[in-house]
């Protein structure tokens, strides 16, 4: 579970990744696929790359993400982990937002931020760093207990308000 922006090509209409059983990518897509890696790594940072039956995957280390790509569509994955303070997650989104916009150039494709339903060229980087502190704040409160099943979790039976 990640914080995800999308990719498709304009005019097309399928759900991504998942349309194909098999990757088989066209020249251009091969070649938009090594100019993405080339200046992520130039202008980002250290990666690695896989190449996988259904799709290829970039993993930067720092802030770690996972970008998947199938030629006309493509992902990307932050891990929620850098929510903790407002610095470490405007770090996280700026760098997936210019991983995207990497993307964006490249492929032609247009990239969406699913979490607040924003092209990622509309650039409303407080909004989007707003809501991935959010999310990551609910998830860690669910994983420490603090949830919201939590306040009741001493309870045998419906509240008698005494």
């Amino acid at each position: 579970m990640g914080y995800d922006i999308s990719f498709s090509m304009p005019g097309h209409d399928d759900d991504g990744l998942s349309d194909e059983l098999l990757l088989h990518l066209t020249n251009d897509q091969e070649a938009a696929w090594r100019r993405i890696v080339a200046r992520a790594e130039h202008e980002i940072g250290p990666a690695d790359e896989g190449r996988y039956p259904t799709h290829l995957e970039l993993w930067l280390h720092e802030p770690a993400m996972q970008l998947c790509y199938a030629g006309n569509s493509a992902s990307i994955e932050i891990p929620y982990r850098y929510t903790a303070t407002v610095a470490s997650a405007h770090a996280a989104v700026a760098t997936a937002y210019a991983l995207a916009r990497i993307v964006e150039v490249e492929t032609g494709m247009r990239g969406l931020d699913d979490e607040v339903s924003q092209a990622i060229q509309e650039y409303d980087l407080p909004k989007a760093v707003a809501r991935y502190r959010g999310v990551g704040q609910h998830v860690r409160d669910l994983v420490a207990g603090q949830g919201p099943d939590s306040r009741s979790a001493g309870r045998h039976g419906p509240a008698t308000g005494r």
